[in-house]
């Protein structure tokens, strides 16, 4: 079974995505191949050369006719049994093709957090949904990250016999890079990962740790400005927060390791990778009741979850943190992560999904 994996700027947690896919390959008479943009694209794939091809496309009106001849060319040459697409621009170049033209090919696709979704206006998430709606009909099965992700997908009126839902995983297996970083153990510990976007609410948490009266709480903070929409958030260090700009994934772990808990004040998440990654590592973790996060994280069990519509909730919060209540609170974050978020029980559904896609009784 060939199975295609297409994206468009394959990089970050959608790069980390595809390779856990990938971990699969050669397993069960499957092979796994990937077709990406050339740009902002992860070019560290750890997969054969000859399984890896990049398109050129950089996003603008120019590039879209000829990224999907190249898509299209591609598929026709390999002739995989699976395409399976990835993100929102992907979903659009791979799959506009299929609405004037025959389809030999079963069609897979996971928007990695609907577009309809973001922070916009209502007439443009009812333009997305409409755009997403067209689409599905070239499209034999959805996948979903989230249980979030599929009721919304219902309720903007995506097919109901399409929408799986499929919890993202990552391996169990700790990460041992050596890196060195301390922190002041009389306090607190919190660390923020991600990009200083409104999505990631960056500026909502660093307001509140302004007004936390205690003392003993430090901010650790991995991320950056991006270039589109971003905050402009000041990256100066001082007493109760220290920015670390971006770090490799691959030494990210230590920055885990050595923080009492994460937090995650997003104001809307697909999902939420950095916090099973968390879990991982037996941090609980502080997240906005926004999107998934409240299906990864239970209040009081593995984290705490706050409201973004109350002023004080995440305030109370930070003011009743204890390193204790931390730490008992990590042991069961590790147990939710083994028993719902490893990448073996994601590609398990995953693997199922293509056995079924291409089964001659097919359905969903």
């Amino acid at each position: 079974m060939k199975v295609l994996h297409i994206s468009e700027y394959a990089q970050g947690g959608l790069a980390t995505y595809i390779k856990t896919l990938f971990s699969y390959d050669g397993k069960d008479n499957i092979e796994n191949y990937l077709l990406v943009s050339e740009y902002k694209s992860d070019h560290q794939w750890n997969i054969p050369s000859d399984k890896v091809n990049y398109y050129h496309y950089k996003r603008g009106l120019k590039d879209i006719l000829p990224a999907m001849y190249a898509i299209q060319k591609h598929i026709a040459k390999l002739q995989p049994d699976i395409i399976y697409i990835h993100s929102t621009w992907a979903g659009v170049l791979a799959r506009f093709p299929y609405l004037f033209r025959k389809k030999n090919v079963r069609v897979l696709y996971n928007a990695h957090g609907w577009s309809f979704l973001r922070d916009t206006s209502g007439w443009k998430k009812w333009i997305y949904a409409l755009i997403e709606w067209g689409l599905s009909l070239t499209t034999d099965a959805i996948i979903n990250v989230s249980d979030y992700e599929y009721q919304s997908a219902m309720n903007y009126g995506l097919f109901k016999s399409k929408l799986i839902v499929i919890h993202s995983g990552i391996s169990s297996k700790e990460d041992c890079n050596e890196v060195c970083f301390e922190v002041n153990t009389n306090k607190i510990n919190l660390l923020f990962v991600g990009r200083f976007d409104p999505q990631k609410g960056i500026d909502y948490l660093l307001k509140e740790i302004k007004k936390c009266k205690r003392k003993d709480i430090h901010l650790y903070v991995i991320g950056d400005n991006v270039v589109s929409d971003g905050m402009g958030i000041q990256a100066i260090n001082n007493d109760r927060v220290t920015f670390l700009g971006w770090i490799s994934h691959d030494d990210v772990a230590a920055y885990y390791k050595a923080c009492d808990a994460v937090i995650m004040p997003s104001r809307w998440e697909a999902f939420g990778l950095v916090a099973i990654e968390a879990m991982k590592y037996m941090k609980p973790v502080i997240v906005s009741d926004r999107g998934a996060l409240p299906e990864l994280v239970k209040d009081k069990v593995n984290g705490y979850v706050f409201s973004m519509d109350e002023n004080k909730s995440l305030g109370y919060i930070l003011e009743n943190l204890s390193r204790e209540k931390l730490h008992a609170l990590g042991e069961k974050a590790r147990q939710v992560f083994e028993e719902y978020f490893t990448d073996q029980h994601m590609l398990k559904e995953t693997i199922e999904v293509y056995k079924n896609a291409t089964s001659k009784s097919f359905t969903f």
